[in-house]
């Protein structure tokens, strides 16, 4: 045989000799891996990446059982693991939930038929069971459970009502509580705030009751009696922080019949509150909320809260089709410390005589001086702007920490251009990021005229510090 030749093969031949050892070295090194490290890779990885990690020796799956892997815990079903004959998730709940701290249980409603729905009530109602006689939680979070409502029947939905007041009934130990979105009914809602409270009064220190019941009454009467036996959250000791649904405070601190809060009644409700509260405060204000009836913290009483509790914070969605100045007056007023803004106005008459301006409504807001909190507004307008630059300069440059600004206006635009230099000129110092969203622009030409005017600033309103997205969109013929 060729010398060079025969010199070739020995070398490769030696060359696999070497990867093979090192891949067997390797291979070694990785299943001696000491318990720290593999217990820090177990954490930084999904679920589904920790079951294959579990596969691959011996020593690796008994990695998999260790408390720290099953610390967390999400409960969030997927549609394709809903529609096997047996859920897989369930066998390791049955197996590690002794394990499980900190608890998530998300509906993902998309995609979600009847039959999956019903599943899925299902399993979380034997998910629910088997952590009431075999866990001790530090945190739970609820999240979106109003959906599956949607989709299930009045006994179902009992029957997970009673599942998670037993499994609240259950902890002793719960420090931190979130609901969101969930919508239980008055009655239920308030035997799941009294189970949670009673049973976890000493330890509970975080509580979030975001959109926990409906924003009105469904049957005045009975709700209205349910309302009446909503804990009084100042009797826990040891809460710092409480984020709760505007209506919900006038059940769960306010103690008062009358309509209108006073500062009196703060005093009262507070005394105990020894000031060490937190309070985020979320407000859904919609067209159909009636203000007959609606209960309401005067300006003066807002003043007084916010002296009492200097971090309050308010976020407000509020949601109409008709502006008026008496309607934002009602539910907007001096002294609210206004962080986050959602304003939604969906014309449904634009000729209307009561509909506000919003050259008006900026008015309103600076005289309610939330540009003082503000840092988050989102204002949808459906009606043309005679001039955005105007109506919107003054109101931005006096709010200080305003951090994101979202506008979502209707073609044609008056002032976009003075108002994208204003911010290259005279940028509010706190401002970090905007997005300009323009609907029903009614043809090309219009189009690129939109274009050509933001794409101009774009690139140097980047190079002074700020981001700002603008999204173009054509009008939707019927």
């Amino acid at each position: 045989m060729d010398t060079t030749l025969r010199t070739l093969l020995d070398r490769r031949t030696t060359e696999s000799i070497a990867s093979t050892e090192t891949e067997e070295f390797h291979s070694g090194q990785w299943s001696n891996l000491p318990s720290l490290p593999l217990e820090k890779i177990y954490s930084f990885v999904s679920r589904d990446d920790q079951l294959n990690m579990s596969l691959v020796c011996r020593k690796w799956s008994k990695g998999f059982g260790l408390p720290s892997v099953w610390k967390t815990f999400r409960f969030a079903l997927t549609q394709s693991q809903l529609s096997m004959d047996t859920c897989p998730v369930m066998k390791f709940v049955r197996k590690y939930s002794s394990m499980f701290r900190h608890l998530e249980i998300h509906f993902l409603e998309n995609n979600f038929n009847e039959h999956l729905t019903r599943t899925w009530c299902r399993n979380l109602i034997e998910f629910l069971q088997m952590l009431t006689s075999n866990s001790q939680l530090i945190s739970v979070k609820f999240e979106y459970l109003t959906w599956y409502r949607l989709s299930t029947d009045t006994p179902t939905y009992h029957d997970i009502c009673r599942a998670i007041c037993n499994f609240l009934g259950s902890q002793h130990h719960l420090k931190r509580v979130e609901f969101h979105q969930c919508s239980f009914d008055y009655q239920e809602g308030a035997e799941i705030l009294k189970s949670l409270t009673e049973n976890n009064r000493e330890s509970l220190t975080y509580l979030v009751l975001s959109r926990f019941l409906p924003h009105m009454l469904e049957n005045e009467e009975r709700d209205s009696i349910a309302v009446q036996h909503l804990p009084k959250l100042v009797n826990l000791p040891s809460l710092t922080t409480l984020e709760i649904d505007y209506q919900l405070i006038f059940g769960c601190i306010f103690a008062r019949e009358s309509t209108v809060i006073e500062i009196s009644d703060i005093i009262e409700s507070l005394k105990n509150f020894q000031c060490r509260i937190l309070l985020k405060i979320t407000m859904s204000i919609f067209a159909v909320t009636k203000t007959n009836g609606f209960k309401r913290l005067t300006s003066e009483a807002w003043r007084f809260l916010k002296q009492l509790c200097p971090n309050l914070q308010v976020e407000l969605l509020f949601s109409t089709n008709s502006p008026s100045r008496r309607r934002v007056g009602f539910f907007v007023v001096k002294y609210m410390p206004i962080t986050h803004l959602w304003y939604n106005f969906a014309v449904y008459s634009a000729n209307h005589p009561s509909v506000m301006e919003i050259d008006a409504l900026f008015y309103r807001l600076r005289a309610c001086e939330i540009n003082d909190h503000l840092v988050f507004l989102c204002l949808v307008w459906v009606l043309p702007i005679p001039d955005l630059a105007s109506s919107c300069i003054p109101f931005l440059l006096a709010c200080k920490k305003l951090k994101c600004l979202e506008l979502f206006i209707v073609y044609p635009v008056n002032g976009i251009d003075v108002l994208m230099k204003s911010w290259i000129d005279n940028r509010p110092e706190s401002l970090e990021r905007v997005l300009l969203d323009i609907s029903d622009i009614e043809n090309e030409d219009n189009y690129n005229i939109c274009m050509n005017l933001t794409t101009e600033y774009l690139s140097r309103l980047e190079m002074v510090g700020l981001n700002v997205k603008v999204d173009l969109n054509f009008k939707r013929f019927q």
